[in-house]
Formats: structure tokens, C-alpha cells, sequence
């Protein structure tokens, strides 16, 4: 399976997870999206929590990063850990500006 990242295309599952993570937890954190609803994905869990989650989980998982493409994604997860517990509205926007990084990150496939 072919995921695509950008203009480029990656067969690395996890990297294309954490995309997809990130874009999905950069939701507006206005209460339209559900994204912050208590519960919503498990007791005292919300959606936004459970992006940050598999997130890192994903982003962990990533062993065969060249040396560039490492230092973006030990970046990323860095801005991920610091912000898992700030307000909403800063989980929203750290969860962008790291979908806006790894959309530019190359990994090859594990």
C-alpha cells in the first residue's frame, strides 16, 4: 500500500499514520469538531488525546529515518510530548505545525 505525503509518496505506514494523526488532531478546538469531547474515545479520553497518542506511538516506531528526516521526526515528537497536556486550542496548533513537518519528511519503508 502506497500512502501519500505531499507531492511525494511513502510506503513507511507509520510515518503515513502520524500524518494522518496530526492532521486529524490540528481539529479546530471551537467545540464544532467533537474533538475535545470528554469520553469521546474512551472514559476520560478525548479524540484529540487519542491522536496525540498514535501519534507518538507511530512516530516511535520509525527506525529507518535518514539522519534529516530523523532529527525532524525526534523534533516533532518533542513538540508532541510538551504539548500532550496543554489547553485545546495549543494541542490544535502544535498538531498542525507537526503535520506541517512531517508532510516534508522522508522515510523509507520499515
Amino acid at each position: 500500500m502506497d500512502y501519500v505525503k505531499g507531492e511525494d509518496v511513502t510506503n513507511n505506514e507509520h510515518l503515513a499514520e502520524a500524518i494522518d494523526m496530526t492532521r486529524e488532531g490540528s481539529a479546530p478546538a471551537d467545540g464544532t469538531t467533537g474533538y475535545d469531547e470528554p469520553g469521546s474515545a474512551g472514559p476520560d479520553f478525548t479524540l484529540r488525546d487519542s491522536c496525540f497518542h498514535v501519534a507518538i506511538e507511530e512516530l516511535e516506531k520509525i527506525s529507518t529515518a535518514p539522519g534529516d528526516s530523523q532529527e525532524e521526526i525526534d523534533r516533532v515528537l518533542r513538540m508532541l510530548r510538551e504539548a500532550r497536556n496543554a489547553d485545546d486550542r495549543r494541542r490544535a496548533q502544535v498538531m498542525a505545525e507537526a503535520h506541517e513537518i512531517l508532510q516534508n519528511v522522508w522515510v523509507p519503508p520499515e
